[in-house]
């Protein structure tokens, strides 16, 4: 009779433990997902580098922009070097992606300086007011300085779930955040409108620009991403400069490749693959764009280029705007 009994509670015994060993990721899982924050980290200089440790491969590093405003969920001492644990939203896929920082590198404010996500979405239109979408909704934020205005609050407002993206200024009021002017984004090929921001004081006045790339889509083989500066002034974002980082336009292609003059003349023309970057170059107390480029000519039916051009422009400021590239 014991025999028997043992030959039935041996199967249940391995069968609670087999339960055991996936409810225990489960449930780590679900302690992670509902960590809450303890505070906020303002990344005030940067970029900053964020090490990442993924289980079962070494540590990687991300580095994060200035201006960036990030949720705290844990703070210690190492090697005698206060690190902190924060959470931020990779813009490009809107995953979650947690890692530490040098907190010495950064300022470390009370939760309470800042609203919640639940006080931003109650000022916000109805479309974020019920459940589903406030809990698909991200909300990665930056502060912009605007001089002795103080300090705006800018957030993304971003999900899969909502045909847009709406990046909104929260703009200081009595010790409080109000909701001031907003821009609004096609949320289209998993991308939410803006896959890079960064904080930068261009023009030496104490108001700081806000810095995006910006994925566009103009046809099926006519897409690419901009490089925008923009600033709040008297309550609005006003664009101070567009260029593009990148312009395929392979649609349709002449039957003979014609290089323009001046040669930024050539960018996004049909038959034309841009690749570019912008570097900062100070000119007295004003910073300007200068923007490098490569623009490489195609022929239908080949995969190289035919020939291709490096283009270089430095952008002055006229008291008004950065010069247009074209």
């Amino acid at each position: 009779m014991v025999v028997d009994k043992m030959r039935v509670l041996l199967p249940a015994l391995g069968f609670l433990t087999f339960i055991g060993h996936i409810a225990a990721p489960i449930l780590h899982a679900k302690d992670r997902d509902s960590r809450q924050a303890i505070a906020w980290c303002y990344v005030h200089k940067g970029p900053l580098e964020l090490e990442r440790k993924v289980i079962g491969r070494r540590t990687t590093s991300l580095t994060l922009d200035r201006g960036a405003l990030l949720p705290v969920l844990r703070t210690e001492s190492k090697n005698g070097r206060q690190r902190a644990l924060v959470h931020v939203t990779d813009l490009s896929t809107l995953n979650p992606v947690e890692g530490w920082v040098d907190a010495s590198q950064a300022e470390i404010s009370p939760l309470d300086r800042f609203p919640s996500d639940q006080e931003l979405l109650r000022q916000l239109g109805s479309e974020y007011q019920d459940d589903f979408s406030a809990s698909k909704v991200k909300i990665p934020r930056w502060l912009v300085k605007e001089g002795d205005s103080g300090t705006a609050l800018v957030c993304l407002l971003a999900s899969v779930a909502l045909p847009v993206s709406r990046l909104v200024a929260f703009l200081p009021a009595q010790e409080n955040f109000t909701r001031g002017p907003w821009l609004e984004f096609p949320f289209s090929e998993m991308k939410p409108g803006i896959v890079s921001c960064e904080v930068r004081d261009l023009l030496g006045d104490g108001i700081e620009c806000l810095i995006t790339h910006e994925p566009f889509r103009k046809g099926p083989e006519v897409l690419g991403v901009n490089f925008v500066i923009r600033r709040l002034e008297a309550g609005k974002f006003r664009t101070l400069w567009t260029a593009p980082l990148e312009y395929r336009n392979l649609e349709i292609f002449p039957s003979e490749p014609q290089i323009h003059q001046p040669l930024e003349k050539n960018i996004g023309v049909p038959g034309t693959v841009t690749k570019a970057e912008v570097e900062f170059q100070q000119r007295g107390n004003i910073t300007i764009p200068v923007w490098k480029a490569t623009v490489e000519f195609f022929a239908v039916g080949r995969d190289k280029p035919l020939k291709s051009v490096k283009v270089t422009k430095a952008c002055k400021w006229n008291g008004f705007e950065f010069e247009v590239l074209q």
